[in-house]
């Protein structure tokens, strides 16, 4: 990497555990539970391979698994690491259970991690608050959600603070507001440079469809809940736009579901092609260029 970068390249994206477009139980579209290890290695190289491609200095990943059941234990840290140009990685746990009853899912090892080609210096975890409508039972075995927040030294231009995130998808409690408070606050307690973001699951304000999507499951399938935001939902990523220069601006995300769609990049089937767009880049700096990447081919000399 050199040593006074003029600009540095920046994605993210929620790899969920190299589970693919496989339709797993907890989705409620099909009845997997665990992947082969040669499923997991065949979607790390498609993975790699879209890396390479788009050749990141920094990715914020998300739903990465480093031992777990479900993905025949490959870590998958390691594995993006050793196949890509990236010289660092950081990671901290949001999911770490050494057995999960249900559907015999066994052991679960799964985080955030950045990448860099520069050196991380620090990597600090920062707990978020689980459900207070759970009961314990189902808080000891679910997820702990935390804010990943790095320090990347970009040589002679400085440091760099990337904030990672994935708060909560379903809480209906006020959770997921409460999640979005703290990430706003750390992000903007950085020092100097800094890019927010991550799968905020949250849609963003003024997205055209807030409920009734087309990839949801029946609700009497098991494990599944119905996905609805509400204004408050959508208001929590307000601050975030008013602070910083976001990767895609709300005035290019447009008004109507036609519009919006092409900024989409969230479904739980394979069957339903994108839903929503729950992913999202912010920064103090200014970007250069921004793309959202919703299958092979986008991103820079292709797609939008």
């Amino acid at each position: 990497a050199p040593d006074d970068p003029d600009e540095v390249r920046v994605l993210t994206w929620n790899i969920k555990f190299a589970g693919a477009r496989i339709d797993f139980f907890f989705d409620g579209w099909g009845d997997r539970v665990h992947m082969s290890g040669k499923e997991v290695n065949r979607n790390i190289d498609d993975i790699v391979a879209a890396i390479n491609e788009l050749d990141p200095d920094i990715l914020m990943a998300q739903e990465v698994d480093v031992a777990s059941k479900r993905s025949a234990w490959v870590d998958q840290a390691e594995e993006i690491l050793a196949g890509t140009d990236f010289n660092y990685y950081a990671w901290v746990p949001a999911w770490w259970v050494d057995y999960i009853p249900e559907e015999g899912l066994g052991q679960v090892k799964m985080g955030q991690a950045v990448f860099s080609k520069y050196p991380i210096v620090r990597n600090t975890r920062v707990d978020l608050p689980q459900s207070e409508d759970s009961s314990f039972v189902v808080n000891y075995f679910w997820l702990h959600r935390a804010v990943q927040i790095t320090e990347v030294e970009l040589g002679a231009a400085g440091t760099l603070t990337v904030v990672n995130n994935h708060p909560t998808a379903y809480s209906l409690d006020g959770t997921k507001t409460i999640h979005m408070d703290e990430i706003f606050s750390r992000s903007k307690a950085a020092k100097g440079m800094m890019v927010t973001g991550g799968d905020l699951n949250v849609i963003p304000p003024g997205s055209a469809r807030t409920k009734d999507f087309a990839d949801e499951a029946e609700t009497d399938t098991t494990g599944v809940t119905t996905v609805t935001y509400s204004k408050a939902d959508m208001a929590s990523l307000e601050p975030f736009y008013d602070s910083w220069t976001p990767v895609i601006e709300l005035a290019d995300y447009g008004t109507t579901e036609e519009e919006q769609a092409a900024f989409y990049s969230h479904s739980v089937s394979g069957e339903v092609f994108w839903t929503q767009k729950l992913d999202y880049l912010f920064t103090t700096e200014e970007w250069s260029g921004g793309w959202q990447l919703q299958q092979p081919g986008d991103g820079p000399g292709g797609g939008i």
